[in-house]
């Protein structure tokens, strides 16, 4: 457990989006792992819910990690979303700044 990978995908895409992982060695122990699932929709009603996308995580997450969830101990879940916007109506103080990143909404 000593490399991690950044924008990984097992799946592929369809019209509900695409997943992309990240995973990383945790600082807690030698075996220890950290995981992300993440992906980038707009909020169509026709995407799936955050609770969908939740259950996605772990039945996807044992062919990403190559583990059973069984062989797994869970110490930590953290599970959210990040909104943006094309539009923001949180605008940077002086015209010169460019937002840019996965919150910028660019």
């Amino acid at each position: 457990n000593t490399s991690g990978d950044l924008i990984y995908t097992c799946t592929d895409a369809t019209e509900q989006g695409q997943y992309f992982w990240e995973a990383f060695p945790a600082g807690s122990g030698a075996d220890h792992r950290t995981t992300y699932m993440f992906s980038y929709l707009d909020a169509s009603e026709h995407r799936p819910s955050l609770e969908e996308m939740f259950e996605d995580y772990w039945r996807i997450m044992p062919a990403y990690q190559n583990v059973e969830l069984e062989h797994l101990k869970v110490q930590r879940v953290l599970f959210g979303f990040f909104p943006t916007y094309r539009d923001s109506p949180l605008q940077p103080q002086w015209n010169r700044i460019l937002q840019v990143g996965d919150a910028s909404g660019i």
